[in-house]
């Protein structure tokens, strides 16, 4: 049997071979070289072009000769694979390089994806148990962002669409956990986004929701305010006005859980509020306003 091989591309890179390390004496730009196959599979790469993107030296005769000192590091680290294997795997010809992954590489972003791709048209409230687990499971292979500290711009685009079904992930999971009235894990969810992104709004609506169906309604209102913050910091915007009605809920005492998307009628249109379901949507400086009245 070929012995089996694990690749880690989210967090610190690794490669491993069972329990011990392989490719861990490669430099960097091997590594490199390897990520970019694996994320760009099932295709012969020019050795110009991949020449460029590490280099970025377009028609020099030094990118060419880098690019054969890696290439060199990397078949050298899998020679300990067999001399036919390492073949097998990094398929070289003069003008083309091609990564040829068999069933007995793992590689967590390929697993992430394909999980993705079962549940992305998926609403988390329709998820049955076994497709939630699936989802847990394959969150937890998120260790850290793809190629965590690396400052090649080549892998910009990659990390943040695998940050994107990461966060989309867990706003599945927090809605399935509220569906079944498992607040606390929704709650964890939603924590574990707002980790990623302390502006994401989505997020804080489900932390809130999440917190006021648990009982806890002061710490609710408070996440409204760690909110309004964290948008005004970052994005310089108040909240959408169904966190506002969401705020409005709960400090009503009327904890429900249907304010989730975007509710039809809190568009445009003049005036000061708009009525969105039967509850007034009044802006924070009239509500302030209002206190004040009333105290004087």
């Amino acid at each position: 049997m070929k012995p089996s091989i694990s690749i880690r591309l989210f967090g610190r890179f690794s490669v491993r071979l069972g329990e011990g390390l392989l490719l861990d004496q490669i430099p960097q730009k091997a590594e490199e070289l390897l990520a970019y196959l694996i994320l760009h599979p099932g295709k012969a790469h020019p050795r110009d072009s991949l020449a460029e993107l590490l280099w970025g030296e377009r028609d020099t005769p030094n990118s060419r000769k880098y690019l054969r000192q890696v290439l060199w590091q990397l078949h050298s680290g899998l020679v300990s694979l067999g001399r036919a294997r390492a073949a097998s795997l990094l398929r070289a010809e003069s003008d083309w390089l091609e990564l040829a992954l068999d069933d007995c590489v793992d590689v967590d972003v390929n697993r992430f994806e394909e999980a993705f791709a079962v549940v992305k048209a998926a609403r988390g409230e329709t998820l049955d148990p076994a497709q939630a687990r699936a989802m847990m499971e394959a969150a937890q292979l998120y260790r850290g962002d793809l190629l965590e500290g690396w400052l090649a711009d080549w892998c910009d685009y990659d990390r943040e669409r695998f940050r994107r079904m990461y966060l989309s992930f867990l706003d599945k999971l927090a809605d399935y956990f509220e569906s079944n009235q498992e607040y606390e894990a929704a709650a964890a969810y939603a924590v574990m986004a707002l980790r990623h992104d302390r502006a994401r709004e989505r997020s804080h609506r489900s932390l809130m929701r999440a917190l006021a169906m648990s009982g806890d309604r002061c710490g609710a209102i408070r996440q409204f305010t760690r909110c309004r913050e964290a948008l005004r910091d970052e994005l310089a915007v108040e909240p959408e006005p169904e966190t506002i009605v969401l705020e409005q809920m709960i400090r009503a005492g009327q904890v429900v859980g249907a304010v989730r998307e975007r509710l039809a009628g809190t568009g445009g249109g003049g005036g000061s509020g708009s009525s969105v379901r039967g509850l007034s949507v009044v802006p924070a400086s009239r509500r302030s306003a209002g206190a004040r009245a009333r105290q004087a």
